[in-house]
């Protein structure tokens, strides 16, 4: 359905940003903040699970060198 566009090390950056996103969100003392936190966890999550970012497409961004080499064939 979507092609992939989400690198390794994209997909490694978002982990661990969902990482720290989540602990702020458990842990953080500001509630604004901690809601925030735990949605922007929540979106880089799925962006890292399904190796797809849908704001990449507009800028014809791709990090998963996989596919690049698919269409190159």
């Amino acid at each position: 359905m979507f092609s992939r566009n989400v690198g390794t090390l994209d997909r490694d950056i978002r982990l661990v940003l969902t990482m720290i996103f989540g602990l702020i969100s458990l842990f953080g003392q500001i509630f604004w903040l901690q809601v925030i936190c735990g949605f922007l966890a929540l979106i880089m999550f799925a962006t890292a699970a399904f190796a797809v970012c849908p704001l990449y497409w507009p800028f014809g961004i791709n990090t998963c060198k996989r596919e690049q080499k698919k269409k190159q064939v």
